[in-house]
Order: C-alpha cells, then structure tokens, then sequence
C-alpha cells in the first residue's frame, strides 16, 4: 500500500506505506515523482515506513539508486526524509542512503515524522 498527498500548508509530499512494499512499489514512486509536473521544483518528500515491510533484496538497492539518480534533473533540489524503525528496513535504507549522494539531492532516515520534518524544513 502506497498513499500519496501533498500538504500545501507544509510544502511537503507525504508518502505513507504500509504491509509488504515490492522494488516495483519503490521504483513506481520515483515514477511518479519524475512524471508529475504540478509538484514544486524544490522537492520535499516524506516517506512513512514505519508501519512497512520492505520485499526487496540488498542488491536491488542498486536499482532504487539509479531511480532516483534519474528523477532528480526533474527539479532544482529533491530532499527526502524517510521514517523507518524496523531493521532490516533501516539497513536497506541506509546503504541507500550511502550510494545516492548525488548534487542537489538529500536522503536522510529518521525514527520519528516530527524530526524528519524539522529536517525537511531545515532548507
């Protein structure tokens, strides 16, 4: 399950999940975000994972890598926060988080909404 909206008043995209999240559910995600053209060009994007199961191997973090690599020409700047507190979540996370250090691109984990959020809104 995947939930999108986008909080005008926070200038945040909200991306919730839930039960079992497939690399196809991942990479749909980047889809959407590098085809729609009504979001702001100074992306902030909050991803809630806390409730999720991630059904994707270590070496498909790869393929999230390159997703993301190929959505950021899309905007000036994209900042994504994910929530996560599970551990193999968090491990997933964080080696995507070592191999997408990209210009004008932030990924960061979080164990809490309210931190990611004073993070997002740090730009």
């Amino acid at each position: 399950m995947i939930e999108i909206s986008y909080n005008d008043e926070l200038g945040v995209l909200h991306t919730k999940t839930g039960g079992e999240l497939s690399i196809e559910k991942i990479l749909g995600h980047y889809d959407e975000i590098r085809q729609n053209e009504t979001y702001p060009r100074d992306l902030k994007v909050m991803i809630d994972c806390r409730s999720t199961r991630l059904a994707v191997k270590l070496d498909d973090v790869t393929r999230i890598v390159e997703a993301a690599k190929s959505t950021i020409p899309k905007y000036k700047s994209l900042r994504e926060a994910i929530v996560i507190t599970a551990p193999y979540e968090t491990v997933v996370a964080t080696l995507f988080e070592q191999n997408a250090r990209f210009e004008h691109y932030h990924f960061r984990l979080f164990n809490s909404e309210n931190a990611a959020l004073r993070w997002l809104n740090a730009f």
